[in-house]
């Protein structure tokens, strides 16, 4: 199919082959296919290639390249990354999640080239910690939506710097950061009033964090996902009466769930999952 695109689709924007087994054979295809095509999205995600396809795309694309995914691609190293970081300055948005080889040098290399990022994914990455995103941040002022799930190096310093350096943030996925507390939660109030979406999931997040997004998100937030925090019921009716734009509430895992008659009494319209 790739190859069909590559010769024949001049019109084509934007190739979305995750998960589909594609192959170095595929994206090398649309590197050497019609000179007119100009591709502004590129979505790889859990595809078997390599470093020097992924390179040449991103060379014959430069100029129009405006999104990257890679989630999960296993081959590539950090060096290639750097490259592609180098090359594309004028990406927006990228997604490097679960890319075990990252290191912190590549994240170095990707914070001071790509300031333009409006959406990035580096979950489950162990170079991740509070340093190197503290640097990200204080360039990638225009971030809207940043995933740092099961990053073991992310803590309640990471919500402080996020607070501090890009307000504008709209969606914050810190599932699985297990050093991410009330207190982080509290940070985030301080600059980041305009959160549409939070995970909280399988976070060390409690009730005052809950009392918190009450508090003061209750004008923008839409979807709150609290999976496996323990939270009681009265903070969870308190969440869902706050915050009337609230339609999507996840509580999977945890121990007091709350009925249909207890949310319609304070919210007719939100959507929790899962009910009693």
């Amino acid at each position: 199919m790739l190859p069909l695109i590559g010769q024949l689709c001049n019109r084509v924007t934007g190739v979305d082959v995750s998960w589909s087994g594609a192959t170095d054979t595929g994206v090398k295809a649309l590197s050497d296919g019609s000179t007119r095509l100009r591709l502004k999205s590129v979505v790889l995600n859990g595809c078997h290639i390599t470093d020097d396809p992924l390179k040449k795309l991103v060379m014959r694309h430069k100029e129009s390249l405006c999104r990257l995914e890679v989630f999960g691609c296993q081959f590539l190293t950090s060096s290639c990354l750097q490259t592609v970081y180098e090359m594309c300055p004028g990406l927006q948005h990228l997604n490097i999640g679960r890319v075990p080889k990252v290191n912190t040098h590549s994240l170095t290399v990707m914070t001071s080239q790509l300031k333009c990022l409006i959406s990035l994914n580096l979950t489950g990455l162990q170079a991740v910690t509070d340093t190197t995103l503290e640097t990200l941040l204080q360039n990638c002022v225009e971030l809207q939506s940043l995933t740092l799930s099961s990053c073991p190096g992310v803590t309640d310093l990471t919500l402080l710097h996020i607070s501090k350096y890009t307000p504008r943030i709209r969606s914050l996925d810190v599932s699985g950061c297990k050093a991410v507390t009330d207190t982080g939660v509290r940070s985030l109030t301080l600059g980041c009033r305009r959160l549409q979406q939070l995970d909280l999931s399988s976070t060390s997040t409690g009730n005052k964090g809950v009392t918190l997004l009450a508090n003061y998100f209750s004008g923008h937030l839409h979807t709150v996902k609290l999976s496996f925090c323990h939270i009681a019921l009265e903070n969870i009716l308190k969440l869902c009466r706050c915050c009337k734009r609230l339609s999507v509430l996840h509580l999977y895992g945890c121990a007091h769930l709350p009925t249909e008659r207890d949310i319609r009494e304070v919210n007719t319209t939100v959507n929790v999952f899962p009910l009693l």
